[in-house]
């Protein structure tokens, strides 16, 4: 079903373009060159607009325009120009060859916006997954430097002590045993206090 044309407060055409009026305008701008858009639609026979004529020349009828789907090198490079550009489509068309301003707008908001997002969202989490477990591995390995050093610190203390010339030998991972081979000579409240006179006496 064909739409009825719409036309404007001026009478000028609106909406989708006619094969007829394809052909009026490629005819003449290959004849006589677009030499001035707002005259133009009244030479070539045409109830446009100067901008509609423009617009529709360079984003479908001019010889270079390349038509079809964007192929993924196309696209790959749309979205480094986009890192580095922005939103200058213009400037962006010139890196592409046959594809017009207005069809790289289109591309990036319906298809390479949501794409790069997603790349992102998925390096995100690779980077997190790679940093959770070298961070875990870190606090694992303070931990057990902390425990060395102090299993270090308290052997000093202890080959300092005066127990160390005795025939018990006490270390710090076994201090209640080494009193029970001693004997139950040593209640277990006086344990804490016969620790700290031994580490410093």
């Amino acid at each position: 079903m064909v739409k009825t044309p719409r036309f404007d407060k001026n009478g000028l055409k609106k909406g989708a373009w006619s094969e007829d009026e394809d052909n009026k305008l490629r005819a003449y701008i290959q004849r006589y060159g677009h030499w001035n858009w707002r005259l133009l639609p009244k030479f070539a026979g045409l109830s446009r607009s100067g901008k509609s004529c423009r617009l529709r020349w360079v984003n479908y009828l001019r010889p270079d325009i390349k038509h079809g789907n964007f192929i993924k090198e196309e696209d790959d490079l749309i979205i480094e120009l986009h890192k580095k550009l922005g939103n200058k489509w213009s400037e962006m068309a010139a890196y592409l060859p046959g594809r017009s301003d207005n069809e790289i707008k289109n591309r990036w908001h319906t298809h390479l916006k949501k794409r790069e997002k997603n790349d992102l969202d998925v390096l995100e989490n690779e980077h997190v997954q790679m940093i959770e477990p070298d961070q875990a591995n870190t606090e694992k390995n303070l931990v057990q430097d902390s425990d060395l050093e102090f299993q270090q610190d308290v052997e000093a203390l202890l080959a300092e002590s005066p127990l160390s010339s005795s025939s018990t030998n006490f270390t710090p991972y076994n201090w209640f045993s080494d009193f029970d081979s001693v004997g139950s000579s040593y209640d277990m409240p006086q344990l804490p206090e016969l620790f700290m006179n031994t580490l410093f006496p």
